[in-house]
């Protein structure tokens, strides 16, 4: 299995990713990195760890295309069967590579892509909250999106394509969101069935603060919905749209609820729905914070709680926005080169970790 790892000014984080990668159980000649535009010393760090030969510089093009251009230059489909995309401000657990080498061994012709499970690395507020966001996502929700066949994006950190499938992807779509429209490509070819290993753990980094974030989250609801509009998604009779579909309304509805519920309230001058209605979210979100905090082994989630509710909100809103700018305007239409990782990336301090 070749390891891709796309780089755009990395020179912060790079050396972390690839020698987690390494004590993880991937070779150093299977680590090959493309540095997109890189002004920094992204380059030099990761030729000095893995090799000139393993590394590609190139003017920047693009998180997608930056990939096709390291699976043509390193003939990565001709010298593999799989190839594993990382993004570059991670690191692995200890036995990440293993478990996932040992799982795609019994993996049928049928499995044609995969993806592992993300945790989020220490950090602020937002990063607590993220935990809490990846507990119930992918110890839950990724689960049931396996066993029906509907994951609908494979997230950057951990992303693995059975290679003779690479040829039949477009990935000069110029999406914001690459991952999701590689994903649904594969849905939409009927190229098979992607599996979900959950015992093999990446720990990636979020935003450091709430301009970040929302950075991060106005990029991700963009591409979603310029991925739905691309695929046609709710369109066609494949489960794929019927998950979809229902992912979309349940959003929908609560920025319903958010909007008509207190109106209702003031408009009939009784407020007790309200409160009844509060409580009872207020109740359920604290138990599963406590359940993520338990899972996670780390108890600051439940102290962050009261500031959840910030960022809830501030997602349903950039949820109507990017809407609103990509369905109604049409903004964003031409494909961009750039990459939204400026001023969120931090030293990880740390080759590895093990939980």
């Amino acid at each position: 299995m070749a390891l891709v790892i796309p780089a755009h000014n990395e020179e912060l984080v790079i050396a972390d990713t690839i020698n987690s990668a390494m004590k993880s159980g991937q070779t150093e000649r299977d680590i090959f990195v493309v540095a997109d535009g890189c002004s920094d010393r992204t380059v030099e760090i990761a030729a000095g760890l893995v090799g000139e030969r393993n590394v590609l510089a190139q003017p920047q093009s693009g998180k997608a295309k930056a990939i096709l251009h390291a699976i043509q230059h390193f003939d990565i489909a001709g010298r593999y069967e799989w190839m594993h995309i990382a993004d570059a401000d991670g690191v692995f657990d200890l036995r990440y590579f293993t478990e996932i080498g040992e799982r795609l061994a019994k993996a049928g012709a049928n499995i044609v892509a995969a993806t592992g499970h993300i945790q989020s690395l220490e950090g602020g507020w937002i990063s607590r909250y993220r935990t809490y966001e990846y507990t119930i996502g992918l110890e839950i929700l990724r689960r049931i999106q396996a066993f029906f066949g509907v994951i609908p994006v494979m997230p950057g950190p951990t992303s693995i394509f059975r290679t003779r499938i690479l040829r039949k992807l477009d990935f000069n779509a110029g999406s914001l969101a690459e991952d999701m429209d590689l994903t649904m490509q594969i849905h939409r070819l009927r190229l098979g069935r992607i599996a979900y290993f959950p015992k093999a753990k990446t720990f990636s980094q979020d935003p450091k603060d709430l301009g970040d974030y929302i950075k991060q989250i106005s990029r991700w609801y963009r591409g979603n919905f310029q991925v739905i509009q691309r695929h046609r998604i709710g369109l066609r009779r494949q489960k794929i749209d019927a998950y979809v579909t229902y992912v979309m309304v349940e959003q929908w509805l609560l920025v319903a609820g958010l909007i008509f519920i207190p109106f209702w309230c003031w408009f009939s001058t009784n407020y007790r729905p309200l409160a009844y209605m509060f409580l009872m979210d207020a109740l359920f979100f604290f138990i599963f914070t406590v359940g993520a905090a338990a899972r996670n082994h780390r108890a600051n989630v439940v102290g962050a709680f009261p500031l959840f509710y910030i960022l809830r909100f501030l997602t349903l809103v950039i949820f109507v926005r990017s809407w609103f700018e990509i369905v109604v305007q049409h903004k964003f239409s031409t494909p961009q080169a750039g990459w939204s990782v400026a001023g969120r990336r931090y030293r990880i301090g740390t080759g590895t970790v093990s939980h």
